[in-house]
């Protein structure tokens, strides 16, 4: 045990001198071997995110890196506390005894800096932060919000707009409280399900899909100009690798996180939009048809409550789950169960 114990140890330390990596700043007493690089919050998020997932891979999805950026870091942590933390085998990846210790002490000091920003950031107020994209901030947290403030008005709420992909980071590095983000969903994340997306076309009346009966292809969109969120968006993300599997290059001629500026630009008849349908779409001349990709299999992807899994306030929890039980799909759309079918690739 004496060297857990040491694990322990060199990360009370490491934690004491956390962002003093400055080399010409003298360390205090009794810290000297911790010099010259002290413990990253970033390579313990690495650390954290490979250990609950028990793969490289998955955990570079999860936080949208690659594998080898992953094993920078946990080299870096083996070689700075001295101990293995990992061992890889045919079945993934397997914490050793010094992992274990660590993964409870990594859990409090992350957790420890999330409280520690959110303090500071928010002295003698109770603020709440929350994250969305641009649609979900409308079309989720705009109707739950208006019914919520006035019943907690000591609570001032600042809502974060940022796209899927820096989302999930910007919640673990404690920007946010609380994000509705895509799946999947870190490790390091409690969550719970809101609602399932699906990606829809949008063609203006006059075009020759509009008048179809039931969902189209992607197959149907090989020679159309596509209008679409971004490639950081669930929806393009889905779009984009089920036109590759087709063998289709997708002509993408315009870019825009709104889905209502998307919807407005096809029904001036410039090309077909393409994103999720929770975007409110009251008001246009548009046809939508749920769009299925080659094999027929529809294009979805869920999305999420989600907070910091370890010590969170339980205001912040309560908040979250109130606003994932309250939600109620936009008229002339079905409510759906979670499903697995070609979940977003955090890549896209």
């Amino acid at each position: 045990m004496v060297l857990t114990e040491n694990v322990c140890s060199r990360l009370n330390r490491q934690f004491y001198t956390l962002g003093m990596s400055d080399p010409k700043v003298e360390s205090p007493r009794g810290h000297d071997e911790l010099r010259p690089e002290a413990i990253r919050l970033e390579d313990l998020r690495v650390f954290l995110a490979v250990a609950q997932s028990g793969s490289f891979r998955s955990a570079a999805n999860q936080m949208f890196t690659s594998q080898p950026t992953m094993s920078r870091s946990i080299a870096r942590l083996e070689g700075q506390l001295g101990v293995p933390l990992l061992e890889r085998g045919p079945r993934g990846v397997q914490l050793t005894t010094h992992g274990e210790v660590l993964l409870s002490a990594a859990r409090r000091v992350l957790t420890a800096m999330a409280d520690l920003r959110r303090v500071v950031s928010t002295p003698g107020s109770r603020t709440l932060r929350l994250g969305a994209t641009a649609t979900s901030a409308r079309t989720i947290l705009a109707p739950f919000l208006s019914r919520w403030i006035p019943d907690n008005p000591d609570i001032h709420v600042t809502a974060i707009e940022d796209s899927e992909r820096r989302l999930h980071s910007r919640l673990e590095n404690g920007d946010c409280d609380v994000a509705i983000v895509s799946s999947p969903v870190s490790p390091s994340l409690d969550s719970l399900h809101i609602t399932t997306v699906q990606v829809i076309a949008l063609f203006p009346p006059e075009h020759r899909l509009a008048g179809v009966d039931g969902p189209v292809s992607v197959l149907d969109l090989a020679d159309e100009r596509l209008l679409v969120n971004g490639e950081s968006f669930p929806s393009t993300g889905l779009l984009m690798r089920a036109l590759d599997a087709a063998g289709i290059h997708g002509n993408v001629v315009y870019e825009c996180s709104a889905g209502q500026t998307l919807a407005a630009i096809a029904e001036a008849g410039l090309g077909v939009a393409v994103f999720g349908d929770t975007a409110d779409l009251r008001g246009f001349a548009l046809r939508r048809h749920q769009l299925l990709d080659a094999s027929g299999r529809p294009l979805s992807f869920d999305l999420y409550a989600a907070w910091i899994r370890d010590g969170v306030p339980s205001d912040i929890r309560n908040f979250a789950v109130e606003l994932a039980t309250s939600f109620r799909p936009p008229t002339g759309r079905a409510a759906a169960a979670p499903s697995p079918s070609m979940g977003p690739d955090p890549s896209s």
